[in-house]
Formats: structure tokens, sequence, C-alpha cells
């Protein structure tokens, strides 16, 4: 479903403070939108896994049943007023020096059809708090591919391979991929790889949550 521009602008005046972004009661919540009980569900992520083409990773919080309820309504029920809680925890390491955030891109199809790329979202916010630019234009989706969350690990290497062309504005450049789950790492794979490609020197990946079961699997 098409959000329209009044639910954007109804999200930002009226954000839906009094109900907590996770589990959608009825609560006291924090600066961010959660309550204590779902707080307390939370879990960081260990940060251990290793992408081919990423040099170096980062991931907010494990994707866990408390966290996926708040991301499955920011990616596809429009709730981008939820975007004080996904990026809340999300911290760029101090040793990353970059030129630019590079949301995952969307294919035009679904961003048509979704009205919105919550990559974006994500990486918009963390240009903001870091003074950091945005650049949309180096790498895009020239394939629809079908939704990797119905597919196994092998399914979705095949479904993204690719799926992206980067442009050689990348050259010399360093660079962050925003996305907000990873899973099995086969879309930043992919984004990374093209844009190396094309003469990035130096690509980073940072996302609001990782699957902890896939991590575990190895890549």
């Amino acid at each position: 479903m098409k959000i329209s521009s009044l639910k954007y602008a109804l999200d930002i005046l009226f954000p839906q403070h009094l109900k907590c972004h996770c589990c959608n009661r009825e609560a006291e919540v924090n600066s961010y939108g959660i309550c204590v009980d779902c707080e307390q569900k939370l879990l960081f992520s260990a940060n251990d896994a290793k992408i081919d083409g990423i040099d170096a990773f980062y991931s907010a919080l494990q994707y866990n049943d408390t966290a996926r309820r708040a991301e499955l309504s920011f990616k596809f029920n429009g709730a981008i007023y939820k975007k004080e809680f996904i990026t809340h925890f999300i911290k760029i390491p101090d040793d990353w020096m970059f030129d630019a955030f590079v949301p995952v891109p969307l294919h035009k199809k679904r961003l048509k059809e979704r009205g919105y790329n919550q990559s974006t979202v994500i990486a918009k916010v963390l240009s903001e708090n870091s003074g950091i630019p945005i650049d949309e234009t180096l790498i895009t989706r020239i394939r629809a591919t079908e939704a990797q969350t119905k597919l196994d690990r092998a399914a979705r290497l095949k479904n993204v391979k690719g799926a992206f062309r980067a442009t050689d504005e990348c050259k010399g450049k360093s660079l962050v991929l925003v996305d907000d789950v990873r899973t099995t790492g086969s879309t930043l794979k992919e984004c990374a790889l093209e844009l190396k490609k094309h003469g990035a020197v130096r690509v980073y990946a940072l996302t609001a949550f990782s699957a902890m079961e896939e991590i575990k699997k190895g890549e």
C-alpha cells in the first residue's frame, strides 16, 4: 500500500507516543518510544559477522520478537515515527572514516508501492546526527527481486545476484551501506562488491538489527 503525503505529515506532527513502539500497548514510554518491559527484552548484536566485500560491519540489536514487531510496522505499514527507536541504538564506530551514507536501494516498483525506502529513513537520521551526507546516486537496484524474507540462505544469495548497479562516481570513496536488517548478509555483500567494482576503496555496513540465528550458520 502506498503511503500518502498526508500520512507522512501526520507521522511527523503527531507521532503515536501513547503506545509502545514494540508491543503497541498503551504504556509509559521512554524518549525513543518503548516501554520498560520491552526495553528489558532487547539484546545487543554480537557484531562478529564477516561479510564478503564489507570492510567492517556494525549492527545495533538482535532481531528478536520484540525488535521485530517494531521493525515490521516501520518497514511495511508506514510507521515512520518508529525511526526514533529503530535508530536509537545504532552507533558509528569511531575508527570509521567515510565520505557518505549509502542506503541499500529498493527497486523503483517496490518504492512506488511502499512509498518510501526504510533504509533511506534510517540513513537520514544518521546523516542528521553526524553531519555526514547521504548519496543515493551511487548504486541502484536494476532488477526487481523476490522478498528475501520468503527465501532460505542459498536462495537469498541467488536472488540478489546482479540486482544492483553502481556508478563510477564512487571511485576513490569510502562509504557506509545502511540497511534495516541483516540476515545472511547477501544484500550487503552484493552492494559492496558492486561499489568496489566501480572504484570504492572501502565499504562499511550499518544495520539496525541482525538475525542472530543466521549469523550462527556462518557466511
